[in-house]
């Protein structure tokens, strides 16, 4: 009897990971990069900005436009994608739908015309492939004008984005130590006097400020709302997603530099055992990030 073997599904948790992992081994640390221009990377055709993890993906490369294309967006503008060019996954979900008696796979028509109790919808991750305009050639790019922030100084900026915070937590200058409390919904942190300079103070802060999203009073994040022991799976998890959220704030005030930029061989080692270990990690902290981020940026007009 003939067998046909079926195509096994690429495991997109893996690929995006160890895509992630080559740049942390070669001293590159996506979130905790400047914005090229200030600007988040975007789709040139729909002008929609990635966002998630696909948002630390293209910023891991270097690039002088933020700007990308699939493969059939550049034909549609009569361009081709330049030989020897690599592109970069691009995520997105998908779903099917099963009958939850025969476990048969359902085709979408026939899944809306049944009971929702009797079918069931399985997620599971995709990808598409982009390239930067870069490689695109045959194509005469017309390059929206960089947005101008207001003519605020970034420190002013930084100000504005905590004291405009929907619901935010309490912040105190009590002991020389940064960290949040869930329990009191408070932020302690040292006096501003005490770093380095208030780029670090504030770049100290939006990384608590993440971690206070996650109150239960606010995006009731479980990594927040419930215990987790130092070192654990939803303790790493919460760390990334306050490393990523914090990054932010940063870019967007215009804080990020070179100084907050320095990357210890130490920390890039604890993310690589860390992602090494849990190939979901990056994906869902990143998704946790974007949210906690869209709730603190709420009424920032920039």
């Amino acid at each position: 009897m003939k067998t046909i073997a079926k195509k096994q599904r690429k495991d997109v948790y893996q690929m995006v990971t160890d895509l992630i992992i080559e740049k942390l081994e070669n001293g590159i640390v996506p979130w905790r990069q400047v914005w090229q221009g200030g600007e988040i990377p975007a789709n040139y055709v729909t002008k929609k900005c990635y966002r998630g993890i696909n948002m630390w993906i293209l910023l891991s490369v270097q690039f002088s436009q933020p700007y990308f294309m699939t493969f059939k967006q550049t034909q549609s503008l009569g361009g081709s994608i330049r030989k020897g060019s690599k592109g970069l996954p691009v995520c997105y979900w998908g779903f099917s739908y099963f009958d939850k008696k025969s476990g048969r796979k359902l085709m979408d028509e026939e899944a809306k015309k049944m009971h929702p109790s009797k079918i069931r919808k399985v997620w599971f991750l995709k990808y598409y492939t982009v390239f930067n305009i870069e490689d695109v050639e045959g194509v005469d790019f017309e390059i929206p004008e960089t947005v101008v922030l207001e003519n605020t100084e970034p420190i002013e900026r930084c100000e504005q984005i905590i004291r405009e915070m929907v619901n935010p937590p309490r912040i105190v200058h009590g002991i020389p130590e940064a960290y949040y409390s869930p329990v009191s919904d408070l932020i302690n942190m040292p006096e501003k006097r005490l770093f380095e300079s208030q780029e670090y103070y504030f770049s100290v802060l939006f990384h608590e400020l993440t971690h206070a999203t996650g109150h239960q009073g606010r995006l009731n994040r479980k990594e927040i709302v419930e215990y987790n022991e130092f070192g654990s799976e939803g303790y790493s998890r919460e760390e990334l997603t306050a490393e990523m959220g914090a990054s932010y704030p940063c870019n967007h005030s215009g804080i990020m530099e070179k100084k907050l930029l320095e990357n210890s061989a130490a920390y890039i080692k604890v993310w690589l055992d860390r992602l090494r270990s849990d190939k979901r990690l990056l994906l869902e902290a990143a998704s946790k990030a974007q949210k906690a981020v869209e709730y603190i940026l709420t009424n920032c007009p920039f």
